[in-house]
């Protein structure tokens, strides 16, 4: 008797488990489905992904390295006169039409890797730089050499920004039925927080030596997702950036460049030292690093290929009494990778160094390196 009572038991069990699996299919097929969706990206780490380097030759010689001749658009050249930018507004949605109208037109214009054309506002004492795509702006990035008896939260401390945002190591978002969740580090938090304010996000990049706001980037949800400047986990699926050819990469890389080399100036300047002069040569020998790095997949000063710093300015012909690098990998771009050397102690001493008189820049892909020189006789 107990052995039939057990084995219409096990029959029942097995005629609840088969209904139940035939009335639900659809939605246990989707729990096992999106299992495959929630991808996790784990941006590197990057203090992990710079180095500097300062060095002097061994040998000096009387020669000295002469001026270059060709003409280059040094920036600030320009004459004409703009308005400048609003700090407490972000931009975000405005349309083009009005955005010239409101500060004229930009120093300089470059594209970027995410779709949208940078328009840069550049000034000794400001560098505005604002995204436009499709007529309106979708991000800017904001800062100023002097950081003082500004109606600006730049220049505000770490602590009292924190405690008016309260900045989180986790943050959520959701683009139509696509739910993201981006993991902030510790020292993401205390380096560059995300906070959202009036739908508009706000990054904030804190010079960690001085505990002060260095700049600031808004950016909308889509642009935030295209960039993933943290770890992130979704589900759905992920927004894509096009792809570029060699032409259109090489633009934007020359675009980046300039702005390492202006927003360095703006960095110097706030700490009241002599702007750096471009150095075509010597940006030539930077971009064949950097160029270098990525074919070969490495991160280094020393190249497999061309050897030391040293080495690679006497095959650019470049004759120097003092040279230093930064080197940088991984960031979102050259604006991010400058705010990364400045809270590195060595890649600092070479952003802020008293002698040097030149700098070179060389970006190839998401590879970034800044080759600062000082020439005989200086």
């Amino acid at each position: 008797m107990l052995k039939k009572l057990l084995i219409a038991m096990v029959i029942a069990l097995f005629i609840c488990v088969a209904l139940f699996e035939f009335i639900f299919q659809d939605r246990v097929q989707n729990w096992f489905s999106d299992e495959e969706d929630q991808i996790v990206f784990n941006e590197i780490d990057i203090t992990e992904l710079a180095e500097e380097l300062i060095l002097s030759p061994e040998e000096e010689t009387d020669e000295s390295v002469e001026e270059e001749q060709e003409e280059v658009d040094e920036p600030g050249d320009a004459e004409e006169e703009t308005i400048e930018p609003s700090l407490d507004d972000p931009l975000i949605g405005m349309q083009i039409t009005d955005l010239v109208q409101e500060y004229g037109e930009p120093t300089r214009k470059n594209p970027s890797p995410f779709g949208y054309e940078w328009w840069a506002y550049e000034d000794s004492q400001y560098y505005t730089l604002i995204g436009v795509e499709d007529d309106e702006v979708v991000t800017t990035f904001l800062t100023w050499a002097s950081l003082d008896n500004r109606e600006t939260i730049l220049g505000e401390s770490y602590e009292a920004l924190n405690e008016q945002y309260d900045f989180s190591r986790q943050v959520e978002l959701q683009i139509d039925s696509n739910q993201y969740q981006f993991q902030l580090t510790e020292q993401d938090v205390r380096m560059r927080p995300l906070v959202k304010v009036d739908d508009v996000w706000m990054q904030l990049y804190f010079d960690v030596h001085t505990n002060e706001l260095s700049s600031i980037r808004y950016l909308t949800d889509e642009l935030l997702v295209k960039q993933r400047p943290y770890s992130i986990s979704y589900r759905g699926s992920l927004l894509e950036v096009e792809e570029y050819t060699e032409e259109e990469w090489r633009e934007i890389e020359e675009g980046q460049e300039r702005q390492i080399f202006f927003f360095t100036n703006v960095l110097r300047d706030r700490h009241e030292l002599e702007p750096l002069e471009w150095s075509e040569e010597v940006s030539e020998v930077a971009y064949l690093h950097s160029l270098d790095m990525e074919s070969s997949q490495y991160f280094s000063h020393t190249s497999p290929n061309y050897g030391e710093l040293s080495d690679r300015f006497d095959r650019g012909e470049v004759q120097y009494r003092l040279a230093g690098e930064n080197i940088a990998a991984k960031y979102v771009d050259g604006l991010a990778a400058t705010e990364g050397w400045l809270n590195s102690e060595g890649h600092r001493v070479n952003v802020l160094h008293t002698e040097f008189s030149e700098l070179g820049v060389g970006v190839y892909r998401d590879f970034y390196t800044q080759n600062f020189m000082t020439p005989f006789g200086f």
